[in-house]
């Protein structure tokens, strides 16, 4: 007995070694920060009035193409030629599909490296009706206002399109040719899921033969206090992002008079799907890009996370479990299921004869929209239910973060912001990244500027807005990407 005690004694201190070390090791590599041609010379309010001018444009872009006001795209266009005519001068521009806007920029050694193409979308979704009084100035005004520009797009993401095209025009003044050839791509319909923009680019690509070293989209953003133990802000880059799945689910019952009703309703069978699908939902994993990104930011956190992170082979089942209580861990962990739409009768007092529920499902890596498909049969296999996709789009490749390409954003995004966690992600939203994997296996997703926690819900919200500090940041990241291409 006591030889049994002592190896399980022993055993116990090997593990408590093994996880001791683990713990010290666990630690974030110095990145070496370039800090070749770092002073970039600009005028600090240009980039700003001309984000300003871009958002007084309503590019609105709507799912019924018929009512879109594509006068408004034909504006923007004829503002971009305007606000930047080195660009227009001496790189070429395509349009394609009569909105969306291709740029090539020849490169001095094109035949030694892949080109890289860096993409943003120019429509903005609509301001919600009855809203518009909450705004603190006029949702398209383009107003600068205490150093901070006001109105829908400064964030999602005109200020992408235009700090990229303003730094090339600061290039252009200096004589620059990049090193290889280099395309912007702007599509006119990412709000509304890129099919007649961003689509059509890769097929005009595709068809060019051309294929692309990177790809460097909007998606994450420098953040600040998102994990409230950590004090540095975490630039997220997102290496892929989830699937996007709308499904309706309805059910036939018999309709009728409300004084005499069935012991369920069809509307109460779908009060019983509802149920099965918030209480029994898809199952948690923890997918390589968010191990990825918790082995980045752990070595901030506090000594008891540290202890866990750095010792997953062992803490694994209890990190998950604990992580997808929190409502943006359960995100990262899992296919979410949100019940956002339900249909029953028209009057209270007559018998729903169809009932349905309509979900947004947002996939996880790794899993498919036939597998949600078969958990949403599975969970409610004793009501008969028909399931009705409406959207279905499975998540995006992952990309890799040891390529150059990565360690290129990495490094021009800690010499702009110095003191700042670099770390890949999985992307929640939707994008048009996923568009070009046909022409890149290499996509990255960010965009960069700096938004504190509280800020983030500005996106496609009321009060969405940018300060000029943001707008020359982006300036100056794209500007030292460009000229290192």
């Amino acid at each position: 007995m006591t030889v049994y005690l002592y190896l399980v004694l022993a055993i116990i201190i090997l593990f408590l070694i093994i996880i001791t070390v683990r713990t010290i090791r666990f630690k974030n590599v110095d990145i070496h920060v370039s800090e070749q041609d770092s002073n970039v010379k600009y005028d600090r309010m240009a980039c700003a009035n001309k984000l300003a001018k871009s958002v007084q444009i309503k590019t609105i872009s709507n799912s019924d193409y018929s009512i879109t006001d594509w006068e408004q795209f034909k504006r923007y266009h004829s503002l971009i030629e305007e606000m930047f005519p080195l660009v227009h001068k001496n790189i070429d521009r395509k349009i394609i599909n009569e909105y969306s806007l291709l740029y090539h920029w020849n490169g001095k050694n094109k035949n030694n490296k892949k080109p890289i193409i860096i993409t943003a979308h120019m429509d903005v979704v609509p301001i919600e009706e009855g809203t518009e009084k909450d705004w603190k100035q006029e949702p398209f005004s383009g107003v600068i206002v205490d150093d901070i520009i006001w109105g829908r797009g400064t964030i999602d993401t005109k200020v992408h399109m235009i700090a990229v095209l303003e730094a090339a025009e600061l290039l252009l003044k200096e004589g620059f040719v990049p090193d290889r050839d280099v395309y912007f791509g702007f599509g006119h319909d990412e709000e509304v899921g890129g099919k007649q923009g961003a689509v059509k680019i890769v097929e005009y690509l595709k068809g060019q033969g051309i294929e692309f070293d990177y790809v460097l989209d909007e998606g994450g953003c420098v953040t600040e206090g998102a994990i409230k133990e950590i004090a540095k802000p975490i630039a997220l880059i997102g290496i892929g992002e989830k699937g996007y799945c709308n499904i309706k689910i309805e059910i036939e019952g018999n309709g009728g008079h409300a004084s005499m009703p069935p012991k369920h309703t069809s509307l109460g069978l779908i009060g019983q799907v509802i149920n099965n699908l918030e209480t029994k939902q898809c199952k948690l994993k923890l997918t390589k890009p968010v191990e990825e990104f918790l082995l980045k930011i752990g070595p901030e956190m506090k000594l008891l996370n540290r202890i866990i992170l750095s010792n997953l082979w062992l803490f694994k089942p209890l990190f998950v479990r604990v992580f997808s209580k929190m409502q943006s861990g359960n995100a990262l962990l899992r296919t979410t299921t949100a019940v956002t739409m339900a249909e029953g009768s028209m009057e209270p007092n007559v018998l729903p004869q169809k009932a349905s529920v309509t979900c947004n499902f947002r996939v996880l890596p790794g899993e498919t929209g036939e597998d949600l498909v078969n958990h949403i049969e599975q969970v409610n296999k004793d009501i008969p239910i028909k399931i009705q996709p409406l959207r279905m789009e499975d998540p995006s490749l992952i990309s890799s973060s040891k390529t150059e390409g990565f360690k290129k954003i990495e490094n021009i995004t800690n010499r702009v912001y110095k003191d700042v966690i670099v770390a890949p992600y999985i992307v929640l939203a939707g994008t048009d990244a996923r568009k070009y994997e046909p022409v890149c296996n290499n996509i990255y997703r960010f965009s960069p500027y700096k938004l504190h926690n509280d800020e983030l819900g500005k996106i496609h919200g009321t009060n969405e807005s940018l300060s000029v500090d943001n707008v020359n940041r982006c300036l100056e990241f794209f500007y030292y990407l460009l000229k290192e291409s």
